[in-house]
């Protein structure tokens, strides 16, 4: 079964709102991310499923140049806007597969892919692509999520959602997913990778009201925009309801936050 996450309609659908709310939470963990590279002024920079720049924008202005890559129309078309607004020239976005990229072997001295590749419908391929492309000694750093049961925005989320969609079942641990630190990294050393070490990281979501960060998610998560489609309007505002009594009865006296962990891998090749 395909996974919804792995098609384009979805990110399609989501990039303006993702843009102006997911890309905010996500800034920190792009940040990490960079700090666990070296990246000079000479340095060429891959960001595979870059999104809308999280991660982008900020290597460009360390780099000489960033080569960013989404399967998504939308999302490129929100990174060029972005650079076009910043005055920034040293990016170039394309919107195509991640798993057939159209770049010369040993081009990139550091890669990166926050939440992205982890949705690929073949990991190798994106993998093969990565090391094909990244010059020896290259590092490549990547995100994926931690169980939700280490999550509390995410199983607060759920709870929420759940409400909508009764039918919804419980997210289970996956120990043979990337869900699982240790098989992330044999996942990574397989896929050819040396030195690769996972470290734990930890979002925080902001809570300023319960009716915001209902909207915010709404806006900015793929899998409710979808499940928006599905309602009249008339429809949805009687689940949304319902939905944001559950978050003012579980998530309490706001402003507050919510955490969800992940895991950031880094390989050399």
């Amino acid at each position: 079964m395909v996974n919804m996450l792995s098609t384009r309609e979805p990110w399609d659908a989501v990039a303006a709102g993702y843009a102006e709310t997911t890309m905010k939470a996500f800034q920190p963990v792009a940040d990490k991310a960079l700090s666990l590279v070296e990246v000079t002024p000479g340095c060429h920079i891959l960001d595979l499923a870059c999104g809308p720049g999280t991660l982008t924008l900020k290597a460009a202005e360390k780099a000489l140049s960033v080569k960013a890559i989404d399967f998504s129309e939308a999302m490129t078309e929100i990174v060029k806007m972005k650079a076009g607004e910043k005055g920034i020239s040293n990016i170039e976005v394309l919107c195509c597969d991640g798993q057939a990229l159209p770049y010369d072997d040993v081009q990139f001295d550091a890669a990166f892919s926050i939440f992205g590749l982890m949705f690929f419908p073949d990991r190798g391929k994106g993998y093969a692509q990565v090391l094909r492309t990244l010059k020896p000694g290259g590092k490549f750093v990547m995100t994926s999520w931690a169980p939700v049961a280490k999550s509390p925005a995410m199983k607060t989320m759920f709870g929420a959602v759940k409400t909508i969609n009764p039918d919804l079942k419980e997210p289970q641990t996956d120990v043979e997913s990337l869900e699982n630190p240790d098989f992330f990294r044999k996942e990574l050393e397989t896929a050819g990778f040396r030195d690769v070490e996972i470290q734990p990281y930890t979002i925080r979501f902001n809570v300023e009201s319960i009716e915001k960060f209902w909207h915010d998610m709404v806006r900015g998560s793929a899998p409710l925009v979808m499940l928006q489609k599905g309602f009249s309007e008339e429809e949805w505002r009687v689940k949304e309801r319902t939905a944001m009594n559950y978050l003012e009865n579980n998530i309490g006296t706001v402003p507050t936050s919510l955490s969800s962990d992940a895991w950031i891998g880094l390989g050399v090749k």
